[in-house]
This record gives structure tokens, C-alpha cells and sequence, in this order.
């Protein structure tokens, strides 16, 4: 299957509403107050720069609002579906009206079109990525692998995306504040136990361990105590061998532990450590796998 690129998905449901202005059609284009413009609940980002605005709004009292905004009627008044940015810099400047373009949307469609749209800016934080995909799949009830083809990301990254909402909400915070990166947090996330988690995240801002340093440090606290069966031979990470580098590719990109198990010369299998079955049930999404066990 082919995978769209961010963007077709918000063209698409942009040119299937009969509503949208085009640029042969202005007629769809309207003054609207800005007062009567609420903003949509479905607005994934938390939190908007104050400079960013101030220099929207510098640029719009120079040459104008050169986009309109993208609304929907609601309940006597309009809700916003793309344009938060420009709405507030419009609304800095004291400005009464604003133009608009009036479409029909459901709220599934202005869900996905406003996190396409932040998207398409790289305006989100990981997190807030990862709530509008959780959104969209127990709201409206998008598999994965739909949200994926509208976002234009695999479905392992929106999976693995929407894996950093089962961090503890202390490293949730350090990660929101940048002292973590998302590569920090996918290794982190191979830890369930809620203080051993938060503690190796203290020790990743303390120490500014890298991500293979952290790396480490969760194989060590995931070490099992029992003895391997001295028929097999396990290839670790730090082992001088090409599957040192696969097995830690592989954790990174499925935040779970994996190790590759050597019986004999020529065979072997591929081990993923999970706990529970919501954990199992992830990873076979990952691998295109629906079926619940």
C-alpha cells in the first residue's frame, strides 16, 4: 500500500466538502466576527508561543490576513477548524472581523484536519501528537492503520507515538519539558514499574545520560537473574557482533525489549519481552496484526 504524505488527507477532506471556497468561488469567503469564533475543542496543542503570535500579528498589520480562517457552524456561532494562530494575532490587534471560510465538517473530519495541520507545521510536542491519535482511535474509532495513511506516518510510529501516553505521569512531565527526548522515553518505556521508570528518568536528566547510555542502564535493571540454558547463547547488546546493533534498533523502535537467541549454527529465534496482554496487543498492531489473543 501506498503511503500518503501529511497533507492528502487534509486536501481530501477539504475538496470532498461542496462548501469550501475555491479560488473561482470567493463567494464562499465571509466576514465574520471574532467574537462569535470559538476555538475547537478538538485543537490538539496546549500551548502557543507569545512571540510566535506577536509576529503573525506584525505581519498581518502589514500586509493583511492573506489566509482566511477555516470554520464550522456550531450552535449559533462559528468554531474555529484551522487557523488557532492566526485567530489570536487577528484578535491581538483589535480587529472586529476576520474573513473565514465557512465549510461543513463532522467532528471526525475536524479532528483529523486539525492535526494534520499542526503536523504539516511541526507545531505539536510528542505527547500532544500522541493524545490527538488516541483521540481519533477511541472517539471515533480509527484503527491505526487508517490514522496512519491520513497523517502519512507508518503505523509503528503512530503506534509507538501513542505509546508515550503509558508513561508515568512524571516522566510524561520531563518529557513536555524537554529534559528527556522521545528516544530517551521509548527506552523508558520497557520499564512498567512506576518508581523504577521515574527513577531511571531522574538519572537520565542528572547524569545527561544519551539514549545509549539509557539504554544500558534499562538492560541492566531488566537483567534476569536466571541462568541461560547452556545449549542456547544469547546475543546482547554490547556484544561484538552485528545483531548487538539489530537487537538495539529493534528495542528502540518497538520500546520493548528484543534479543536474538542462537541454537546452533545456522538457526535462532528473535525474542520480544512484553507484560500483559495490552503490551502484546500493541506490538502485533505494530506488525499489522488486529487479532486480539
Amino acid at each position: 500500500m501506498t503511503r500518503q504524505v501529511i497533507g492528502t488527507g487534509f486536501n481530501a477532506l477539504i475538496q470532498r466538502n461542496k462548501t469550501t471556497a475555491t479560488a473561482a468561488d470567493d463567494k464562499k469567503i465571509i466576514l465574520a466576527r471574532v467574537a462569535e469564533i470559538h476555538s475547537s475543542p478538538f485543537q490538539p496543542r496546549r500551548s502557543f508561543k507569545q512571540e510566535q503570535i506577536d509576529e503573525l500579528a506584525a505581519s498581518i498589520r502589514e500586509r493583511g490576513l492573506v489566509q482566511p480562517l477555516v470554520v464550522r457552524r456550531v450552535n449559533g456561532h462559528f468554531e474555529l477548524i484551522a487557523g488557532e494562530r492566526r485567530l489570536r494575532a487577528v484578535a491581538s490587534l483589535g480587529h472586529k472581523e476576520v474573513k473565514v471560510v465557512v465549510m461543513e465538517a463532522t467532528d471526525q473530519e475536524v479532528a483529523e484536519i486539525t492535526l494534520i495541520e499542526n503536523l504539516q507545521r511541526e507545531d505539536l510536542s510528542p505527547l500532544e501528537e500522541a493524545e490527538q491519535y488516541r483521540l481519533l482511535k477511541t472517539r471515533f474509532h480509527m484503527k491505526q492503520e487508517v490514522i496512519a495513511q491520513h497523517v502519512g506516518k507508518s503505523r509503528a510510529v503512530v503506534a509507538n507515538t501513542m505509546r508515550l501516553l503509558d508513561l508515568c505521569p512524571a516522566v510524561r512531565n520531563l518529557l513536555e519539558e524537554e529534559k528527556i527526548t522521545v528516544g530517551h522515553a521509548k527506552v523508558l518505556l520497557q520499564l512498567h514499574d512506576e518508581e523504577q521508570q521515574k527513577a531511571a528518568a531522574n538519572r537520565v536528566v542528572q547524569r545527561s545520560l544519551t539514549v545509549r547510555q539509557t539504554e544500558k542502564h534499562v538492560r541492566d535493571l531488566l537483567a534476569a537473574p536466571q541462568e541461560e540454558t547452556p545449549t542456547e547463547v544469547e546475543i546482547g547488546e554490547e556484544a561484538e557482533t552485528p545483531y548487538g546493533n539489530i537487537c538495539r534498533e529493534l528495542s528502540r523502535n518497538l520500546s520493548a525489549r528484543v534479543a536474538i537467541v542462537q541454537k546452533g549454527k545456522r538457526s535462532g529465534v528473535i525474542e520480544i519481552t512484553f507484560a500483559g496482554q495490552s503490551e502484546l496487543v500493541r506490538l502485533l498492531e505494530i506488525f499489522g496484526i488486529a487479532a486480539r489473543p
